[in-house]
C-alpha cells in the first residue's frame, strides 16, 4: 500500500515559517505534503478522498515516525 516515503526540500527553507515537504506513493497515486508542528498537512490530491480513514491513520502515523526521527538528527 504505502510505498517510497521521501523528505524533500523544505519549503521556505532557513526562514521562520520553513516547513518540511515530503512525497510518497499510496497504491500508485502520488502525494505531497508539509510537515509542521509534528502535523502531516496534505497537498491536493489528498489522500483521504481515495483511502480509508484507517489506511489514512497507518499513513499519516509512518509519516510522522519518519520526519520525527529526520529531524532529531
Amino acid at each position: 500500500m504505502l510505498q517510497n516515503i521521501e523528505v524533500i526540500t523544505p519549503l521556505f527553507e532557513g526562514q521562520v515559517n520553513e516547513r518540511f515537504q515530503f512525497k510518497l506513493n499510496i497504491e500508485g497515486n502520488d502525494y505531497r505534503g508539509v510537515f509542521h508542528d509534528e502535523e502531516v498537512q496534505w497537498f491536493q490530491p489528498q489522500p483521504h478522498n481515495k483511502i480509508e480513514k484507517d489506511e489514512l491513520n497507518f499513513v499519516e502515523a509512518s509519516v510522522h515516525n519518519l520526519m520525527i526521527n529526520r529531524l532529531s538528527h
